[in-house]
């Protein structure tokens, strides 16, 4: 079965630098602005395609991302855990309380157009909590749950499940050992993590050239759709080959666990790449003759058309890094134009650029800020929403001169 896949919310408690439960949420508000930003009566609601998060270097926004990718690792890879062996544990490190109490984390999405609740609670030792819910003709309906690590309750398959449970050891999601497994219930909340989230950290850039040559081989409409794009962009680049070339893990060992799978797949080596540019008839190598900023927008622009095309949630980090606004501008508007996103992908992103504070581009509902307390280093994620400006506000203006939080706070001019 087919259907479209998204996010509505993500929660994150005991999580790095969030201490207290925060809530991020993809909903839409009542707000009629921008109706192109909108994916339209979606169970009932309607959800956001895009959203921006702001804050000072060190405020915590980035932990958003790197929480939802935690998230999505643990799910992939926690049925091959070892007997005793460790979860990756990192609890707010600033009250000794949070040290010892779990962190814990939810997701409410959509899948084939049947929404699912998932929460987990865990320690470095064990998962303490686990439930999945879903909700046939918008019906709740418990999957599982999972108390006090070995205690289930489930309301299907009681028989199957209970088998599949007494084989997960404490350190291991249910979730991930029963899709192991080929529990039928379970996949489709699975395959979500594993097929529409994808998470761009800001140093994965150079890695990700290789996905996007993978896409400009796998087949020629692909390739149309990439130099449409770079064509748009206008960074000069008329066609590009690639000279294969053999890559090995090793190669890849400075590179996130994530990407080297994406890269790697299940195979030892690849052919990898030496991409050269032609630009008005030249040939120009791409690592040492292209700028860094198309090198960029080249990198990106493969995980682009391919959630645009798959129904994906793309994340990234700092998504101007050495972009010009105006390539920004595109990236972010292939999302919100209805003939590019016919999928209903959505893109969520970090960014220092201010220039996007325009309520021409973004709606209120779609503009997020992290804050962190200088006195406890606790972060704190809001919506502009909570503001309530008014619709002709300079919101740029507004967040520069601090009405809305999320700046560095320095105290002078001086260094000497």
């Amino acid at each position: 079965m087919g259907g479209f896949n998204m996010l509505i919310e993500f929660n994150i408690e005991n999580f790095r630098s969030f201490k207290e439960k925060v809530t991020f949420s993809m909903l839409a508000t009542k707000d009629t602005a921008l109706d192109g930003n909108l994916i339209k009566e979606v169970l009932d609601d309607s959800l956001l395609k895009s959203a921006v998060i702001y804050g000072a270097n060190a405020s915590g926004k980035t932990n958003v991302l790197l929480a939802l990718d935690f998230f999505k690792a643990l799910v992939l890879h926690s049925h091959t855990h070892q007997k005793g062996e460790g979860i990756r544990f990192t609890p707010f490190k600033l009250d000794k309380k949070c040290l010892s109490q779990p962190t814990n984390m939810s997701i409410l999405f959509i899948k084939n157009n049947v929404k699912y609740s998932y929460y987990i609670s865990f320690d470095s030792e064990k998962i303490i909590e686990e439930n999945l819910y879903y909700y046939p003709k918008n019906k709740k309906a418990l999957v599982f749950e999972r108390n006090n690590t070995t205690e289930y309750n489930f309301t299907v398959d009681e028989k199957e499940q209970r088998t599949i449970s007494e084989r997960t050891l404490p350190n291991t999601l249910y979730l991930s050992k029963a899709t192991q497994e080929n529990y039928e219930k379970t996949s489709n909340a699975f395959d979500w993590f594993r097929d529409n989230l994808q998470v761009i950290r800001s140093t994965d850039y150079p890695g990700l050239s290789t996905f996007t040559v993978e896409l400009l081989k796998k087949d020629a409409e692909l390739k149309s759709y990439i130099m449409k794009a770079l064509l748009e962009a206008d960074v000069g680049i008329d066609d590009i080959s690639a000279i294969s070339k053999k890559v090995s893990p090793e190669q890849l060992k400075n590179f996130p666990p994530e990407l080297v799978k994406l890269i790697l797949g299940d195979k030892n080596e690849i052919d990898g790449y030496q991409i050269q540019t032609l630009h008005k008839g030249v040939l120009f190598d791409f690592e040492t003759e292209e700028s860094d900023g198309t090198r960029r927008i080249f990198s990106l622009i493969g995980p682009w058309i391919d959630a645009l095309k798959n129904g994906k949630i793309l994340v990234v980090d700092e998504i101007d890094t050495k972009l010009h606004h105006l390539l920004n501008l595109f990236l972010i508007r292939l999302f919100h134009d209805p003939t590019q996103n016919k999928t209903n992908a959505q893109l969520i992103f970090t960014t220092h650029n201010t220039n996007l504070l325009d309520q021409d581009i973004f709606r209120r509902d779609q503009i997020w800020f992290t804050e962190k307390n200088n006195k406890t280093g606790v972060t704190d994620l809001y919506s502009l929403v909570e503001y309530s400006p008014r619709k002709d506000k300079d919101i740029e203006r507004g967040y520069l001169a601090g009405k809305y939080g999320a700046l560095p706070f320095i105290k002078d001019n001086k260094i000497f």
